[in-house]
């Protein structure tokens, strides 16, 4: 999909396009938050607050025989119509997002455009229930066959006659066709703000009943107008990274689709972590160093570890296949050698099925990345460098699988991203940090030869 962004904190204007891993780098202060803010902003509001306009003859029909038949292609024709609308609501609550005043939005623009053949309905079987709190109302039922191209919503009422709010079933169609329909544009996603090593400390202490009382909220309308209206202590991602560290308990309890499938992948992990977390029964949470007997709070544990702390319980206990995760400078907190390992954890997650969207100050990763592309042929000698050096095959990349932008000013001097070259001669042809080192290596040989 492609994202355009105007008046945006620093950013001008801008277009990206996602693609496996996406990454913006630059300067401080020049907007990548903001983007990336914006993005994860319109992926939660499109899954938990917009809902799709239901024709009236839909649900009268529903109510009235109990059962109707719904084609896809009347989702699909006009899928673009309907991502535009989402994206102008979500405008409004911008201010909301970002925990900002609103005249700071007052010009700002965010559309995304799909193209249509990238909009395919699930082919699988599925079948979707719920139950509204109505006690005239038994309950509704989605289903789609495999392979078929409409989907049958019966209603099951305690009579033929039982009334049921039209927002019910608008709310309820509306989140299955978004399901149905648009999974594949719009994923699932999760988002790792830099503010994770605070919150890991100060998980228990942070407050987050309001936002827990908002997700309650059942009408979308009444959620949007809260957003339009109000603003969160701290920007949308900071509550959701604050929600998460404290229902750390009940997330424990899950499994990501990566303990059964790509165990590799976690135990790759645990190693730049340098060991494992462990939930305690009396809600205590605690870090196991490898090869250590002891156990540490998240207080007495390093800063690395409490900047990996989400990431780890993301992947081991949330992690389905296409979702999205976000994180917001991945080298927050590591050294060097463990940057590396990080572009490579990275590497392998696009290609076990979770796309990557990364904000980075470090041209570790960026080297790493370029490596990992420059690593991926089949020539013998590559093959013996990458295997005397320890890469494995779930580790390379191809420049396709990567989009990389510069928040930087464009050629008509406006703050804008400029993509970068990736290609699979040459790598990753970045400048984001070229400039910084050549000054450096400049200084320095004028302090040992200039004399």
């Amino acid at each position: 999909m492609k994202v355009s962004v105007e008046n945006l904190g620093p950013i001008r204007y801008a277009e990206f396009e996602t693609g496996k891993l996406t990454i913006i780098c630059g300067l401080n202060n020049s907007g990548k938050t903001y983007v990336t803010y914006a993005l994860y902003g319109f992926l939660q509001f499109w899954q938990s607050m917009y809902h799709i306009k239901i024709e009236k003859e839909v649900i009268k029909e529903l109510k009235e025989n109990g059962v109707c038949k719904i084609p896809l292609s009347r989702y699909t024709d006009k899928s673009q119509e309907i991502i535009s609308d989402a994206c102008e609501k979500y405008r409004e609550t911008l201010p909301s997002v970002f925990s900002a005043h609103g005249k700071l939005f007052e010009g700002s623009s965010f559309k995304i455009t799909v193209n249509p053949c990238d909009v395919v309905p699930l082919n699988d079987e599925v079948s979707l229930g719920f139950k509204p709190s109505s006690s005239k109302i038994a309950g509704l039922l989605f289903h789609k066959e495999k392979n078929e191209k409409e989907i049958t919503a019966t209603l099951f009422t305690e009579n033929t006659k039982g009334e049921i709010p039209d927002n019910s079933i608008t709310y309820y169609l509306s989140q299955v066709i978004k399901e149905v329909v648009f999974n594949c544009v719009f994923p699932s996603v999760f988002i790792a703000s830099t503010e994770r090593t605070g919150i890991s400390v100060f998980r228990k202490e942070l407050n987050s009943t309001r936002s827990r009382l908002f997700e309650q909220i059942f009408d979308t309308d009444a959620k949007r107008n809260y957003l339009i209206n109000h603003t969160f202590d701290y920007a949308l991602p900071v509550e959701r990274n604050i929600n998460f560290s404290r229902d750390l308990e009940s997330v424990s309890k899950k499994e990501s689709f990566l303990v059964k499938d790509h165990k590799e992948i976690l135990d790759f992990f645990t190693d730049i972590l340098g060991g494992d977390f462990q939930v305690a029964t009396n809600s205590g949470l605690y870090f196991l160093p490898s090869k250590k007997d002891v156990k540490l709070t998240m207080g007495e544990s390093s800063s690395s570890v409490r900047s990996l702390l989400e990431i780890g319980f993301y992947l081991k206990h949330e992690a389905q296949e296409n979702d999205l995760l976000i994180i917001d400078e991945p080298e927050l907190n590591l050294h060097p050698e463990n940057q590396r390992k990080v572009a490579r954890l990275i590497a392998s997650l696009i290609n076990c099925g979770i796309s990557v969207f990364i904000t980075t100050h470090s041209d570790y990763i960026l080297r790493e990345l370029s490596n990992l592309i420059l690593l991926n042929k089949k020539t013998p000698h590559i093959v013996q460098l990458a295997e005397r050096e320890g890469y494995s095959q779930r580790e390379l990349i191809r420049a396709s699988d990567i989009k990389i932008y510069a928040a930087k000013e464009g050629n008509d001097l406006i703050q804008t991203l400029v993509p970068t070259v990736v290609d699979e001669e040459s790598g990753i042809l970045s400048s984001c940090f070229d400039d910084t080192i050549d000054t450096m290596n400049r200084i320095q040989d004028e302090i040992f030869f200039g004399g």
